[in-house]
């Protein structure tokens, strides 16, 4: 049993670490159930994993059948769309949820199993006209795809100002520019955190810290390994005929449309610890990866690229839930599923921590 006292400016009843999707979205629902919150990030609200995300929604195409994170997947989509409806209403901003469907275009050499398989997960064979009425502007060879419907997308940097905007209305304390080097702890329990700043007080400290999250001392470590991965952004607003309408799942890219006409394009995969460079032969691979399914994107230039770091976990599932001493809590290790998994877990942990409080 957990019991609070009241807070003054240096403590709260709860301490998170990171203030991406996953712990901004965790301090909103506690602040909400009436908790003190504080969040603290080594930088600015939403500008690693959650900033560089593709926000991809697509659990059925991503996900074996029946796996434990397939069973995540879907009850987290199904959770999406009250959970964007109930912020955009806190905030007045659209974080452009569309669940209209992914679109998989299969290879020449796509074998009967590899679409017996995905129509098990969900998926529908389209083929011939049928995807030039889903995607007029897709390549012409492109003449079979999986479409796996109800899965889809939303914006990953609007949902972090979403979830910024309303953590501020409820009173959440977000310490910018302040890392947390170690929990503190005493008689065996969570007592606070110690920053570059200075110690905070809080009987519940929780990781949600992303790639940085093995960093954290003083406390049982959790194993998380930093994945690169580059991608780009093309403005293709003066094309809406051609432009992507859904989700494009292919097997050396993906793009993600976006309601003003930008598109995201997607992604490498790369075991390089924290080197967040951005290298020009990748950037190209992927433009010219996009304008392979949709001829006309070669010609738009790159806005933006930028490379993230994904938080690969031990385990093939992301650890939520508490871990030693008493009052520690991660939710970490959600690698490319954090925005997918970010009601979920939100859920998971506040049930688990309100269930305890006093």
């Amino acid at each position: 049993m957990i019991s609070f006292a009241s807070p003054t400016s240096d403590s709260t009843d709860c301490s998170i670490i990171g203030a991406g999707v996953i712990g901004l979205s965790i301090a909103r629902r506690l602040a909400a159930a009436g908790l003190s919150v504080a969040v603290y990030d080594r930088s600015s609200p939403g500008q690693e994993a959650s900033y560089a995300a593709g926000g991809m929604l697509c659990p059925r195409l991503e996900f074996q059948k029946e796996s434990k994170l397939s069973e995540m997947g879907e009850i987290s989509l199904q959770l999406y769309p009250d959970y964007a409806r109930e912020l955009e209403e806190e905030t007045g901003l659209c974080v452009d949820l569309r669940l209209n469907g992914v679109l998989s275009p299969l290879t020449s050499d796509a074998s009967t199993t590899e679409i017996d398989t995905a129509e098990v997960n969900g998926a529908r064979l389209v083929e011939g006209e049928t995807i030039r009425d889903l995607e007029p502007g897709i390549a012409p060879e492109i003449t079979r795809a999986l479409y796996y419907e109800e899965e889809g997308s939303l914006d990953s940097r609007a949902l972090t100002e979403a979830l910024e905007t309303a953590c501020r209305r409820l009173g959440v304390t977000i310490r910018e520019r302040c890392e947390v080097r170690d929990v503190l702890v005493e008689k065996d329990r969570v007592s606070g955190v110690r920053t570059i700043s200075g110690d905070f007080s809080s009987p519940i400290v929780i990781n949600s810290a992303g790639s940085w999250a093995s960093e954290v001392g003083g406390v049982e470590r959790v194993e998380i390994r930093p994945i690169k991965g580059q991608m780009l952004l093309l403005d293709c607003g003066k094309n809406e005929r051609e432009i992507p309408r859904h989700t494009i799942y292919a097997h050396s890219v993906y793009l993600v449309p976006r309601a003003d006409g930008r598109l995201i394009v997607g992604t490498t995969v790369e075991d390089k610890g924290f080197d967040k460079e951005i290298e020009q032969e990748a950037v190209d691979g992927l433009h010219q990866g996009a304008a392979g399914l949709f001829p006309f994107l070669g010609e738009i230039p790159v806005l933006e690229s930028w490379a993230g770091l994904r938080p690969l976990g031990a385990h093939d599932i992301p650890t939520i839930g508490p871990l030693s001493p008493e009052g520690y809590y991660v939710a970490v290790g959600h690698y490319r599923n954090g925005i997918l998994l970010t009601p979920l877990t939100q859920e998971l942990l506040a049930r688990e921590i309100l269930s305890g409080t006093a």
